[in-house]
Parts: C-alpha cells; structure tokens; sequence
C-alpha cells in the first residue's frame, strides 16, 4: 500500500495519481443512512480542496485507491516495512507487497515471464487460470470472458497484475503472532496455514522460498 499526505492550502483540488496514471479525487457524499462519508473517485466535480485531517489515502499493489481514517489498521509500519525490504532482496523477480487491516501479503507480478513462468509451478498456474474463468463466467458473457482473458496474455494496457503468494496475517496483537499463509489455487482461491510464528521467523523461514518452486511444496 502507498500512503499520500494532502496539499498545502492554495495548492489546488487534492489530487492522488496512482500507479497506472489515473488521477484521484476526494469527494463528500452521504450514504444510505444520510451520513456524510468520503470517498476517491476520477471526476473532480465537487471534489475536496485538502484531504481531511485525519484521513488517509492507501493504493493496494492493483492500483486500486480508498480512503480511511489514521490509525485503523492492526499493522503497524515498521512490519511493513520490514516485509518490504524482504521482498527487495528477491531482484530479478518481481515481487509487491500490500498491507491491509490486519494482513501482509506478498504478491508476484505476472508481467514478468521469469517470475511466473520459470519459478512458479503447474498448480499455481493452471489452478488460477480455472477459478478466473470460474469467477469471470458467473458475472460476464462469453464474448467479455474471451476478451478479458485475451488482455490478460497481451498485457496491452501495460498494468502489472500481480498475484498473492504468501500471506501473513496478525493472530496475536500484544504478542505480535502472525499466521503465516501460502496461497493454494484449487478451483478456488484459498489459503493453506504454514504455522504460527512471529514477523521475523517467518520472513528468514518462508522469504527465501519465493521464487522458487520449493513454495509449492510447504505445507
């Protein structure tokens, strides 16, 4: 996740480009109960001068934008920050890594054929495969199904997509325990538990598995 801080007043509308480009907008609106809530959308009609204090905005490794209040996620920095120098190490393979409320997740990026090609096996592969057409065909007609999956092997639109690989979730908030998770395509999307352990054990026993096919082989 990336996080922005607001303009300084007089800098114009509060803008947050991500990382395709697409530029951001904070707008007030209400919700069903007649709330005033905020959100991120493209058109800056009505959009916000500043982000709010006490607001935040986080980008996910997909690009995709929100906004929530400081200091609601369970992660704290310095173990994100900690995954990501991990993760920084694991060049030529391209990896990202996205936090969320409770959550670290390492994800690989299907862009580069090296990574995902030569690294991941057969099941990671084949299974995902099945469960996005699964998914794909219970929501869009075979003609969109066709097309969304034509765009996924030419990578036209230049958008990295990225995958989750392993997953290391908070168990234990006064200890730090952490369920450390590999992912298992299987028809669909699921989680395999690897074991229990703090941040630091789990990135020197399981970080060193990425890239390679010995991931596929933990359980």
């Amino acid at each position: 996740m990336r996080l922005v801080k607001s303009k300084p007043p007089g800098a114009g509308p509060f803008v947050h480009t991500n990382r395709h480009g697409v530029r951001f907008h904070v707008r007030a609106v209400r919700d069903r109960r007649g709330r005033h809530v905020l959100v991120m959308g493209t058109s800056p009609e009505g959009s916000l001068q500043t982000l709010p204090s006490g607001y935040e905005v986080r980008e996910n490794v997909h690009g995709h934008v929100s906004i929530r209040r400081k200091g609601r996620s369970r992660i704290r920095t310095q173990e994100e920050w900690m995954v990501r120098a991990c993760v920084a190490r694991l060049k030529p393979f391209a990896h990202a890594v996205g936090a969320e409320d409770s959550s670290i997740t390492i994800y690989a990026s299907a862009l580069d054929r090296k990574c995902f090609a030569g690294s991941l096996d057969a099941e990671f592969a084949d299974g995902f495969a099945a469960a996005l057409n699964d998914a794909l065909g219970k929501r869009y007609g075979g003609e969109l199904v066709e097309m969304f999956r034509a765009n996924r092997r030419s990578g036209k639109d230049g958008k990295a997509r990225f995958y989750p690989l392993l997953r290391f979730r908070l168990k234990d908030r006064r200890r730090r325990i952490f369920y450390v998770e590999r992912v298992c395509f299987s028809g669909d999307t699921s989680w395999l538990v690897l074991g229990t352990m703090s941040l630091p054990a789990a990135l020197m026993k399981y970080v060193p598995h990425l890239g390679r096919d010995t991931l596929f082989d933990l359980f």
